[in-house]
């Protein structure tokens, strides 16, 4: 997106707020009070009072003051996203280069919906005000106790809050399915913000130009109930399990009185070391677990493990991006290239041990650093 597309994109959030303000304002005056006769028997005047209140929220209703403020929530997304997305890129993150592009297309999209909706709100909102101001007076009418003009001003009440109910879902069907793309990128957003700050406390490094693709909270499962609490992150080069959790130092009567958060690497394994990866769901009552079931290549210095994941995350989708980092397809959705001169070191990686010159396994998997001689035990960094 443009400067002058952020701009005008800017401008228009206000607007909206502006509108939305203007809404707000004239729904605290437009709640109508009604003196109800003395001599209603005590059933009639409770039911009276129960049609002001209604008619009361209904006249605030029919403002549509939901409708100014998605839109306007919308607005400041649209108008935030590319200042968003502009931050993380300048902290490196490398992947999702789709983003720029939804974000641009989604500003295009509701610089057709704004107007059309906005004019749809003051449609519908002159249209329910005269419906309004209707049921007001008959409810003016009725305030004398008269059963028939009850009644009458019952159905007034009921027929105009059917109306604005239908102008809500009206409305909101304008831009469904655009804010909830809004909502979705906000949250993708989201989710990389929360990577590169796990990145940022890590008690481990990335290797020189390695790419950091997703993080979740996580549990490495050393039982079958139980394990260390902690981050589960996938870089175009490894899966790695880091341990990220307050434990308690201290009791006194079996209540924690101190705690200390302990931070270590728990796991690290290349991702072509990664040779299967099945998504489990381990159905319990009231929910399920979102398990990753892992097997490691023989050359690992694992066989493998199992990862529950929490926060949200499903195995499906991690299952999924583990399999396109392994192939290289997630290099399709780079924001900028690897470092070549990384690559090609890996590429000229040496078929000899250095030191009893056994000839070494011939294929360097996606994410190694490193060689080990079976012989010697020597180990040759990449």
């Amino acid at each position: 997106m443009s400067m002058k597309e952020s701009q005008r994109s800017q401008l228009k959030a206000r607007e909206a707020a502006a509108a939305a303000r203007v809404a707000k304002a004239a729904m605290q005056k437009s709640r109508a009070t009604i003196s109800i006769a003395k001599e209603a028997d005590e059933e009639t005047r409770a039911k009276l009072e129960a049609l002001q209140d209604k008619l009361g929220d209904l006249q605030e209703a029919v403002l549509l003051t939901g409708a100014h403020d998605d839109m306007e929530e919308i607005e400041t997304a649209l108008a935030m996203l590319p200042t968003e997305l502009e931050k993380l890129r300048t902290r490196g993150y490398a992947f999702r280069s789709f983003l720029e592009n939804k974000v641009q297309v989604l500003a295009g999209q509701w610089d057709e919906t704004h107007e059309r909706a906005l004019r749809e709100i003051q449609k519908r909102t002159r249209e329910l005000e005269g419906e309004s101001d209707e049921a007001e007076s008959a409810l003016r009418q009725a305030a004398v106790g008269r059963p028939a003009l009850v009644s009458r001003a019952d159905g007034a009440i009921s027929t105009l809050e059917s109306k604005v109910n239908a102008a809500r879902s009206a409305i909101a069907a304008m831009y469904s399915t655009l804010k909830e793309n809004v909502n979705q990128t906000r949250g993708q957003v989201e989710e990389i913000r929360w990577l590169l700050d796990q990145i940022d406390e890590a008690s481990f490094d990335l290797h020189p130009a390695e790419d950091p693709v997703l993080a979740c909270e996580a549990q490495y499962m050393e039982t079958e109930k139980e394990g260390p609490k902690g981050v589960l992150y996938l870089t175009d080069e490894r899966l790695i399990f880091e341990r990220k959790e307050k434990v308690t130092t201290k009791k006194v009567l079996f209540i924690a009185t101190e705690k200390e958060t302990v931070q270590e690497l728990v796991l690290e394994v290349p991702v072509g070391q990664i040779d299967e990866s099945k998504a489990q769901d381990k159905r319990k009552f009231l929910g399920h677990k979102e398990m990753l079931e892992l097997l490691f290549a023989p050359e690992a210095d694992l066989s493998g493990a199992t990862i529950r994941l929490h926060g949200g995350a499903r195995n499906e989708d991690w299952n999924a991006l583990i399999g396109r980092v392994k192939s290289g397809e997630i290099d399709k959705e780079r924001a900028r290239p690897k470092d070549q001169a990384v690559v090609e070191a890996a590429r000229s990686a040496p078929t000899k041990c250095t030191t009893c010159g056994a000839t070494l396994p011939a294929e360097i998997v996606r994410g190694q650093r490193e060689i080990t001689c079976q012989y010697c035990g020597t180990v040759i960094r990449l």
